[in-house]
């Protein structure tokens, strides 16, 4: 393949990838594999299953295994990979051949210059979710005399709530998720970021831990990243995508029935002035404003666009008056 070639240059005789996918490593196991040859071979075996990027995963893939920055890679290009090694990066490549996502191979994904621990229990953080942390940093200001109350509906892996601890001074964040399992790795999460003193993690049904908490008409914002993904529209998502947790995708019948039940019930916890800030899907907009306005006590919402220029943020506030 012509990229591998500009990539790697001329590494040799390689195994095919359909050698590897048919577990037919015993032609490789009797060549030399070096760096060089190795990347070469991922590269090809991910282009020819129509994998983005496989230069580029190929590469992270392998610094990974060997502790090294990708740079290096191209200075050790000659030497040879352990047996151990190749085998791991085999099995690897192999997987990500097979659709697994790539931060759960890596077991990370960057997120607001932060690295945040993922696996397949947990929603796997998107760029356009940056954009609607960065909009609620900008519209902030943090109160006088008391710490910022917020909450985070649905935190997944935590990078919002973390974010959130990390940026502002004097805050306190409940984050909530309805699963066990992704708020084990919310939680070490924001043991690594060193803001567990700060957020608290909550295992619920988006409001309902808040209410023993007596948290009513004190809280200056919900932020959510809800599922907004139509039922109807799941079996459409890109084979990678259908590997992360149904439970952070799916949104119902129009993709907004959990978007509904925050808009309906944030009046109850946010203060006078608070904001309401969430993440919505492409041709959603329209609903989410209705129903916003059917809600008396929020303001008309500001509608922020994603780098496509596609509708993606929503930020209302609860009136004052």
């Amino acid at each position: 393949m012509e990229r591998s070639r500009v990539c790697y240059g001329n590494g040799g005789s390689l195994s095919t990838g359909a050698e590897i996918a048919r577990g037919n490593t015993k032609r490789a196991n009797t060549k030399i594999w070096t760096v060089k040859k190795s990347l070469k071979w991922a590269t090809r075996y991910l282009e020819e299953r129509g994998i983005e990027n496989p230069c580029l995963t190929s590469e992270l893939l392998l610094s990974q295994l060997l502790q090294k920055k990708r740079f290096h890679l191209y200075l050790d290009g000659d030497r040879d990979l352990p047996g151990s090694v190749r085998t791991l990066f085999l099995n690897l490549v192999k997987k990500r051949g097979q659709y697994v996502p790539l931060s759960y191979l890596t077991g990370s994904q960057d997120f607001m210059g932060y690295s945040f621990k993922v696996n397949p229990r947990v929603y796997i953080p998107r760029p356009e979710t940056e954009i609607l942390v960065e909009k609620v940093l900008e519209v902030t200001s943090l109160p006088r005399g008391r710490e910022f109350i917020a909450v985070d509906l649905g935190t997944g892996c935590g990078n919002i709530a973390i974010t959130l601890a990390k940026q502002l001074e004097r805050s306190r964040i409940w984050a909530v998720d309805i699963s066990p399992e992704s708020l084990e790795v919310a939680r070490c999460n924001a043991q690594l970021h060193y803001v567990d003193k700060k957020v608290e993690f909550l295992r619920g049904d988006l409001f309902t831990p808040l209410i023993r908490l007596g948290l009513e008409r004190r809280v200056d914002l919900v932020i959510s990243n809800p599922p907004y993904v139509a039922s109807t529209q799941m079996k459409n998502l890109p084979p990678e995508v259908r590997k992360e947790p149904k439970v952070a995708l799916e949104g119902g019948e129009e993709g907004l029935s959990v978007h509904r039940r925050i808009i309906w019930q944030a009046p109850r916890f946010l203060n006078r002035g608070g904001l309401l800030a969430l993440e919505i899907g492409c041709g959603q907009v329209k609903i989410i404003k209705d129903l916003i306005s059917a809600q008396p006590q929020l303001l008309p919402p500001k509608i922020v666009s994603d780098y496509q220029g596609k509708e993606r943020v929503v930020l209302t506030r609860k009136r004052s008056d």
